[in-house]
C-alpha cells in the first residue's frame, strides 16, 4: 500500500470517528463530578492557584487552563464544553500514533484495522466527549509504548519523560513506569555500557 493511501485511510478514519464523537456528545448536559472538578481547578489555575488536590493530579487541569482563556462567558457549561472539545480533539489525534504503534507489530492492513478499532470503540468515544483526562492519558500511553519499542536509545529516554507526564496526568501512571522499566532493561540487556 502506498503512503498516500495510508494517509488517506487514516484521515478518513479520523473524520468518521470525529463524526461519531460529535454525534454522541450532548453539550448541554451538566458535567460529571470529575469533569466539574477538572474545570474548576483549571479556572483556579488561571487565577494563580496551583494547590494540589488530594484526590486528583494537576496535569489535565493545567492542560485545560490555557484553552479557557478562549472563552469569555458567565455560563460554567461553556468552560466544560472547552474541556469536552479538547478531549475529542486529543482522542481524534491519537488515531495516528495508534497506527504507528500497531506498525511495530503488524503490517499496514492490520495496523489500519487496529487504528479503526481504536477510533470506533464506543467506550473510548464516550470518554473522549466527557471532558475526562482519559484521552490525554491514553495518548501518552501510546506514545510511551511507541518510544520504548523504538530501536533508538534516545527514544527510550523520551519514553521515560512521557511516563513522567503520564504520572502527572493520573496517579495510576506509576504502574506504566514499572512496566516501562522492565521493557527498557529487556530491550537493552546486550548493551553493557548503558548500565555502568
Amino acid at each position: 500500500m502506498q503512503k498516500k493511501q495510508i494517509v488517506f485511510y487514516l484521515i478518513l478514519i479520523s473524520c468518521i470517528s470525529l463524526g461519531f464523537k460529535l454525534y454522541t456528545v450532548d453539550f448541554s448536559v451538566s458535567p460529571t463530578e470529575d469533569t466539574y472538578g477538572y474545570v474548576l481547578r483549571a479556572i483556579a489555575h488561571n487565577n494563580g492557584d496551583f494547590s494540589e488536590s488530594p484526590r486528583k493530579t494537576l496535569g489535565w487541569s493545567i492542560v485545560i487552563s490555557p484553552f479557557l482563556h478562549l472563552v469569555d462567558s458567565n455560563n460554567f457549561i461553556d468552560y466544560v464544553n472547552v474541556a469536552r472539545y479538547l478531549g475529542i480533539a486529543i482522542s481524534t489525534v491519537s488515531i495516528y500514533p495508534m497506527y504507528l504503534l500497531a506498525r511495530k507489530f503488524f503490517d499496514v492492513k492490520y495496523s489500519l484495522c487496529a487504528s479503526s478499532f481504536f477510533a470506533f470503540e464506543p467506550h473510548l468515544n464516550h470518554l473522549s466527549s466527557g471532558g475526562y483526562s482519559e484521552p490525554i492519558y491514553i495518548l501518552v500511553i501510546i506514545l510511551t509504548l511507541f518510544f520504548i519499542l523504538n530501536k533508538n536509545l534516545n527514544y527510550s529516554y523520551l519514553s521515560f519523560f512521557s511516563v513522567a507526564v503520564l504520572w502527572y496526568m493520573r496517579w495510576s501512571g506509576i504502574v506504566i513506569f514499572a512496566a516501562l522499566t522492565l521493557i527498557f532493561f529487556l530491550n537493552n540487556k546486550k548493551n553493557s555500557k548503558l548500565f555502568l
